[in-house]
Order: C-alpha cells, then structure tokens, then sequence
C-alpha cells in the first residue's frame, strides 16, 4: 500500500509525471514489498527474520511520515494558489448598485492605506511568482539542475591556487585532517568497546581507557580540530581574495549600458555574495564529500562487525534522511530566495535615500523615505519569518527520523547480541559509533540548507560574470599610435534601441588643433557623438578614426588616455582636493597640480580653504559649489594632458567672470589639442573654429560662427535669435 500510495502522490504532484518518477516509485515497491514476500514465504524462519520485518516497517513508516507532509505542505500551497487566482480582477472591493458612498468616504484614507499595502504585497509575490517561473523554464531549456550547477564553474578559474604553495599546503593539510577524522570515528568507538569489554570480563582497562583519553584528545578541538581550523583560514580567505577582486574587475570592465539599466546599490550588494560562493565551495568540498564518505564507511563497518541487514538499515536510513532534507530544502528555497530579494531591495532603498540625502531634504519627503524604508524592513523581515518557520517544520520531520531509525538499528544490534554473534562491548560500540553516523546525517542536512541558501545568494553573483560586455576589445587590438590628433566619422550610424536610430549617417572630419563645437535642442544626439568616440558605445555601421586609426582596433586603455573629458555633471570621489586631481595623473607633482588649478581659475579659491588642497570635498565634492566643482573637474582634465578633449556644458555652472577666465585658459589649451566642446549658451562657442549643427540625430549644418548666423532661416540662426533676439554684427542685440 505504501508504493501505491507514493505512484498516485507522485502523479498527484505533476499534472505531466515523467518517467522517473513513476520508475522511482516502482523501485521503492520493489525495495519494500519484495523482501516482505520473501521472508512471508520462508519455510523455516530463522530469528533475524523478525528483527528484519521491524526495520523494514520502520523504514516504511518514515517514508509514511514523509510523504504525508509532502502532500498537507502541497495542499496547502494549492489552496493558497487557487485562492489568489480566484480572486476578482478589481480586488474583490464590489459596491452594491444605488449604494451610498457616505461610510465609504469616512474609511477612504484606511481603506486605501491598506489597499496600497495589500497591493504592494501582492505585487512581491507576483514578482516571486514571475521568477519562480522564469527559473523553472531556465532550468528546462539548460537542461536542468546537473547544468544549472554546471554555470557555477565560470568560478573555478578563480578558486584553485595553480602558484599558490602556502595555499596548497593548508589544503593538502586539510585534506590530511578530514583522513585522519574518518579513521578516528572508527578507533574511538571501537576502543571504548574494548574497555567495557574488559570490564565485563573483570579485567583493568587502563591501558586500553588511556588510549581511547588519548585519541580523543587527538580528534577534539586541541588536536586535529585546531589545526582544521587554522589551516582553513587561508584557504578561505584566498578563495573569497579571488572571487571579490574578479567580480569587481569584471564589473569595472562592464559597458556602460550596463551600468545605466542595473541599480548600483544591487550591484554592489551582488559583489558582496562572494563570501556566499566561499562558503559554496567550502561546504562542497570540505564538509559535504567527507559526510558522505562517512556514510560509505559506515555500511562497510556495520557490515563487517554485525551482518549485511545492519550495513542494509544504514543506506535505508540515510536515504530516508537525505531524501527528506532534499525535500524540506526544495520547500524553503524560494522563501530563502525571497528573503535574499528583500534583503537586497532594503539596501538599494536604503543607499537610494542616504545618497539622495539633498533632494530628500528639498521636497520635504523624509516621512515618505521612513515610509518606504519601513515598508522595505517589514517585507524582508515577513519573508524572514516564513523561511523560519518552514526551516523549523523541515528540522522537526528530520528530528522524527532520528528515534525511529535509532529504534530499528538498536533492535537488530540487541538481537545479534541476544543469540551470542555480538557482545555487550559492541553495543557499546554502535551507541558511541552512532553519534559518527547520525551527525554526519544531520551535519549534512544543514549543510544543504546552507548550501541551498548559499547557491540562492550567489545566482546574482553568476549573473554578474554570465553579463558580457557590449564592447570589447580586440585580442590583436594594438595600443593607439600617437598622432597629430584628427577625427573622422565616416557615415556613423548608431541606435540605444534597434527600432529608433539615434545617429543618422554623420560624416565629418576633425583636423588636428581645431576646435569643434557641437549644438542643438536636448536630446538631438550631441553627447552620443562624444560618448561613441570614447567608444562607451560601439557604432551600429561606419566608423571612426583617430589619426587613420579605428577606435575598435585599438586598446580601451590607451584609447581613454588620449581623450580627456569635462562632463556636464562631473563626480569627485569623498576624498581631499589634491586627491581628486592626481586622480588624473597620480604622477603629478605639486607643481603641476597647481598649474592645472590656475589654468581653470581655482587655484586661489583653493587657497581660501581651511586646509587648502587637503580639503575633503563630501560625497561626490557635495562641500563645493557648483562653480568650484566644474572648474576642480577642467583642472583634473588639464592635468591629464590628453591630446584630445570633450567639454559638455563645462561652463554652464560657472559665473560670467569666471566663465572668462576659462575661456582665456581653454584658447591656449586649444592651440595643441583637438576638442569637442557641447553648449547651449552659444556665446560660449562662437569662437570655435567649427560649429555642428545637430538635429534629431544628423548634421545639417556645419560652418563657423559668422558663417551659419548668414544662413537666412537656418537651425543656428534661429537658435541664436531664440537666445539674444536678434542679430546686430554677429553679436546679441542690445
């Protein structure tokens, strides 16, 4: 019957059951039902055919006892499912027709706090829902879990110490250790049967007492176990060295499309999880293929000191085990998963609201932030409550196991003891032997949930490395030759979506020492023009050339040397000012830093401050000013002395005197390097050599100052009389 029952849950459990799970459910018949037929129809039964039908039925009621939760915890969940799937397409909230809305309007602020509460919950579990499903149909089309866990070896590069000797040593020693315990297990229990043999048989056991002192004191915290947990430091803390630094490596190295559609609170939260693949690997390797060699070695040992139905309870026992921790595990790792997702929506809230401390204070929403934060915790802190909970009913069925298996083995151990194949030692020894067998059970059912919660918390982490960037570079890519610094767009096209072009056959060529300003309405594609020849973007046809060189032959790095940029929102780091400009060049001299500030009209400001260059400038330079910020930012590019710069809008949060003195220091900066300069106050650019024109995405007009204000009707003469009203001699109109 108990087959029977585990067919027809198996079929019961998937509306499609596939062939193994019919096959396990027959291979489980024959395990039960054919051993009772054979011993029902022995002709002469001998004693340990009682004691095997107790421990059959044993195993029998513990696969009871587990499939019976399998179906109340599939029950449950189904009739939670069915309710919400059930629930009507406007949130159940009906109004009987000509009722009056005066009690409704009495409640509508509490009726709609928790409305909004109610819907911001249903919308997690959709959410969970949602990956829950997009997970399962991953796992189909890779092929399921052998080849989900097989995307894990993207890290072994990473873990194993090929020059590393001081590493190599301690895991040699480790492995040396895990050895030695394995032999312990046996010795130390079969020593203290020896002494109560002796005892038994009136004899002083004290040599035989000093040595089971001896191997314990060999196997305990000061001996074997000390030198584990000394020896596991480096190893750890080489494999969390090299996960860390490759995932942040891997995610500087990342395109810039990257960085502007993912959070970088989740990012940062997602680098962390390397200390959850350290303990990935760790609970593999050294803790969970060693628990299983104690089960090996367990059925060798109670075969060989009592009879194969001993060594046959055993793998019954911690198949039954195993399996039910598979199971609880399975149950609780999309709880574990939520939990990980609150987590880690609660720090992206958290680093959102810190870092926007200005605009928080501004519009008056610090009570929507506690709001929004407070709603954050309790998500987190109710998906935390319902992985507990289903951890504690997992670790209760495995805790049942315990005494019911404890029960069959002890009875069969009895018997043999009873008709004189055992002595009263041996007994001692399974009852000692048994904490070596029980708690490698329990030892690696905890170490699956943790490696379940470990294997969740490092999937973002996978992620990470499976996320490949846009633009790469060349193996053969050659750094770039140095030149006289001319520019050619040879009929660039380019698009952020492949249904929208955002740049349209933009043919132009820079000569080296000209300076190029580049106008038109926002959004017109100014700054794609720039941020493609810093190539954050790879062109979608043509190409650009620096000096006859294409941008995609040639190495980021040198690329990026050659190009200095001022952009239109310039970040510092929390760091001094004299930090912030060798940033550029960590090289420079005090010198030279201080040139580079009076080339950008701040060296004096400078001076003014408390602790001069060795000012702290707060969280991206909040301490300064908006003037004192861009002119810290030219200054940094003037000191990269790059041949080639861009300026967007590198003027536009300064004052008109100030602005002067840049310009003063731009004009001898332009003499020698070719730059691109973006603005919308055009009489910042009306002394470049060249003006651009763009709009919606095209060059329409090119030409010098004077030269485009003759164009009657053009796109820069109305953008010139749109700022000054008119035109008097190439100058605004008084």
């Amino acid at each position: 019957m108990t087959s029977q029952a585990v067919v027809w849950i198996a079929l019961w459990l998937r509306q499609n059951p596939s062939n193994y799970e019919v096959a396990g459910a027959s291979f489980v018949t024959a395990g039960f039902e054919v051993p009772l037929l054979a011993l029902s129809l022995c002709p002469k039964p001998r004693e340990w055919v009682p004691i095997t039908q107790i421990a059959i039925s044993a195993a029998r009621l513990a696969l009871l006892v587990f499939v019976t939760t399998a179906i109340l915890v599939e029950t449950r969940q189904r009739k939670k499912k069915t309710s919400e799937e059930s629930r009507p397409f406007l949130n159940g909230n009906h109004t009987r027709y000509g009722a009056a809305n005066g009690n409704d309007s009495d409640n509508s602020s509490v009726d709609s706090k928790s409305e909004s509460e109610s819907d911001t919950a249903k919308n997690k579990n959709d959410a969970a829902t949602r990956r829950k499903r997009l997970r399962n149909e991953k796992l189909q089309s890779i092929g399921g879990w052998w080849d989900y866990l097989k995307g894990f070896s993207i890290f072994l590069p990473y873990l194993v110490p090929k020059n590393n000797r001081k590493v190599q040593l301690c895991i040699a020693t480790s492995i040396f250790c895990l050895v030695c315990h394995r032999a312990l297990n046996i010795l130390i229990p079969q020593q203290l049967a020896d002494v109560t043999d002796s005892i038994f048989a009136h004899k002083a056991p004290y040599a035989s007492l000093g040595k089971w002192a001896l191997l314990q004191l060999i196997r305990g915290g000061a001996g074997l176990g000390l030198i584990e947990s000394l020896v596991k430091i480096p190893i750890r803390q080489f494999s969390y060295r090299q996960i860390t630094n490759a995932a942040f490596s891997h995610v500087m190295n990342l395109s810039m499309d990257f960085h502007i559609e993912n959070d970088s609170a989740e990012v940062m939260k997602s680098i962390d999880q390397g200390g959850a693949l350290n303990n990935l690997l760790e609970v593999a390797l050294l803790d969970i293929l060693p628990t299983v060699a104690d089960l090996g070695i367990a059925c060798v040992v109670f075969y060989l000191k009592f009879n194969v139905y001993a060594s046959l309870l055993v793998v019954i026992v911690s198949i039954a085990y195993v399996a039910a921790e598979v199971f609880t595990s399975n149950w609780n790792m999309d709880a574990r998963r939520e939990v990980t997702q609150t987590q880690r929506n609660e720090t992206r809230i958290m680093h959102q609201a810190v870092q926007g401390w200005q605009t928080v204070t501004y519009f008056n929403q610090f009570s929507y932030e506690r709001s929004r934060f407070g709603e954050a915790v309790d998500l987190c802190l109710t998906a935390s409550a319902r992985f507990g909970r289903r951890r504690a009913i997992g670790k209760s069925l495995l805790d049942l196991l315990k005494p019911i298996c404890f029960v069959g083995l002890s009875s069969l151990i009895v018997h043999e003891i009873s008709v004189g194949r055992s002595s009263t030692g041996d007994f001692v020894f399974f009852i000692q032997y048994w904490s070596s067998l029980i708690s490698p059970l329990a030892y690696l059912s905890a170490q699956y949930r943790w490696l379940v919660s470990d294997l969740v918390d490092a999937e973002r982490l996978l992620f990470l490395f499976q996320s490949k960037p846009s633009v790469n570079e060349k193996e053969w890519a050659m750094p770039l030759k140095p030149g006289d610094g001319r520019v050619s767009f040879h009929h660039v096209d380019f698009a952020y979506d492949s249904r929208l072009k955002t740049l349209k056959d933009v043919d132009i060529s820079i000569e080296p020492g000209t300076t190029v300003a580049l106008v038109g309405m926002t959004g017109s594609g100014k700054t794609t023009i720039l941020r493609l020849l810093l190539r954050l973007y790879d062109v979608t046809s043509g190409q650009i050339e620096i000096d006859g060189q294409d941008i995609r032959d040639i190495t980021l790095s040198s690329l990026r040397q050659t190009i200095g940029v001022v952009p239109q929102d310039p970040v510092l780091f929390n760091a001094s000012i004299i930090e912030n400009l060798r940033y550029a060049r960590p090289s420079a001299s005090d010198e030279e830093v201080h040139e580079a500030c009076r080339a950008a009209a701040i060296h004096e400001k400078i001076l003014t401050f408390v602790d001069g260059y060795n000012t702290t400038v707060g969280e991206q330079g909040v301490k300064l000013s908006g003037g004192e910020l861009q002119r810290i930012a030219i200054a940094r590019v003037f000191l990269k002395k790059s041949p080639i710069l861009l300026l967007d809008e590198a003027t536009s949060a300064v004052d008109s005197n100030t602005e002067s003195d840049i310009q003063v220091a731009l004009d001898r900066l332009r003499a020698k390097r070719t730059t691109f300069v973006i603005a919308h106050r055009l009489s910042t650019i009306s002394s470049a050599d060249r003006i651009l024109v763009v709009h919606e995405g095209q060059i329409v007009e090119s030409g010098s100052h004077q030269e485009l204000l003759k164009k009657e009707g053009g796109r820069y003469q109305n953008l010139w009389q749109n700022q000054f009203g008119g035109i008097q001699g190439g100058k605004p109109a008084l």
